[in-house]
Order: C-alpha cells, then structure tokens, then sequence
C-alpha cells in the first residue's frame, strides 16, 4: 500500500501521470509491480519537468529500474543514493555535467546510461561505484577521466561514441576485463597495433 500512495503522490509532480504496465520498457512508459505490490521500474522520460526531479520519486524505495530520459536535467539530486535497490538508470538526452557524491551509496547500480548530456570529463567517483558494468557517454563532449572508467574493477562495457577525446590510455586496458569498447566518432591521433583482447572494439 506504501507505494500506491507514493504513486498517487507522483502522479500530483506530473504534467502527464503514470499508469501500471505490465513490463516497463524503454518504449513503454508507467511503472511495474513486484508480487508485493511494490514499484520495481519506473519510466517518465520525456514528461516535461523542466528540470525538476519529482521529490516522491525518491520514496520509491524497492525501485530498481528509471528511466528518466528529455526531461531538461542539469543536475542529479543528492536524494538519488535513497534508491538502494537502483540497478539501471537511464538519463540520456537532458543537461546533466556532473555526478553526486552519493551516487556512489547506489550500492547494486549495474547500468547507467548518461549519452546526449554536457560532460566534458569522466567524473572520478565511478571508480566508487562497487557493482557498475554498464557506462554509457555517447554522444558527449569528453576530453579527459578515460583512466576511471578503465581502473574500474566492475565496468565491462564502455561507451565512448561521439566525444572529443585525442588521448586514449590505451596501456590501461587490461586482458579479458572488457566486454565492449565503443570509441567511433571521436578524435583519437594514435591507435596501437596490439591491444589486449577486447570482446567488441569499435573505433
């Protein structure tokens, strides 16, 4: 019952609510149950906050999927690490340059797809983020804090599509540690001949 209320709330900070679906997806907006009536995924993208993050969103504390995308973000409140069971979140197509601290206090966080936003450096606290797998900055304007990504002992897939990166420490990547590397688009000077094994490399 906690969280229908914590819906109704929700749905009182939108222009356009939400309804239940059965399976949230990328195309399908709304959010999912769980067998105890509890939200595990949530998709408001393109709901025209203008920038506001609804504040009962952070109530929704079993809610393991967000998909928050053209919303007109600039920042990432300090609230998002009250969503313990976070495993994926999509914020790509707003305005967001840097992380929170507390994104680090996301303690499953497996995915995090932060494309078509403002960054122009990879923030350091990723190398804090214990379960991270999945990065994704395509379509960015980086140019330096590669070397996190690839200290990282948790992320196996990256993606660096469309940035403004010159310098790529290639003598960080280690053997069998990357599933996938995407580096088209960029402005890479020097690529070595011999690389360690990589699943997928584009570049």
């Amino acid at each position: 019952m906690e969280d229908s209320h914590t819906i109704e709330e929700l749905n009182t900070q939108l222009k356009w609510g939400v309804k239940q679906v059965k399976k949230v997806t990328w195309l399908i907006k709304g959010y999912q149950l769980n067998e105890f009536a509890q939200v595990t995924h949530l998709n408001i993208s393109k709901k025209n906050l203008k920038g506001i993050w609804p504040p009962a969103l952070f109530k929704l504390k079993h809610l393991e999927f967000l998909d928050i995308q053209e919303n007109e973000l600039k920042s990432i409140p300090e609230k998002i690490a009250n969503l313990k069971c976070l495993k994926c979140m999509d914020i790509r197509r707003n305005q967001i340059s840097l992380l929170p601290q507390l994104i680090t206090h996301l303690p499953v966080l497996q995915k995090l797809y932060l494309g078509d936003n403002k960054f122009t450096v990879v923030p350091s606290i990723l190398l804090d983020c214990p379960k991270l797998e999945v990065i994704d900055f395509t379509n960015n304007q980086l140019t330096e804090g590669i070397e996190y990504l690839l200290n990282s002992a948790s992320i196996t897939h990256i993606y660096l599509r469309n940035n403004c990166i010159k310098l790529f420490p290639f003598h960080l990547l280690k053997s069998n540690k990357l599933i996938e590397l995407n580096l088209m688009e960029n402005e890479i000077e020097i690529i070595p001949k011999e690389l360690p094994a990589i699943g997928y490399f584009i570049f």
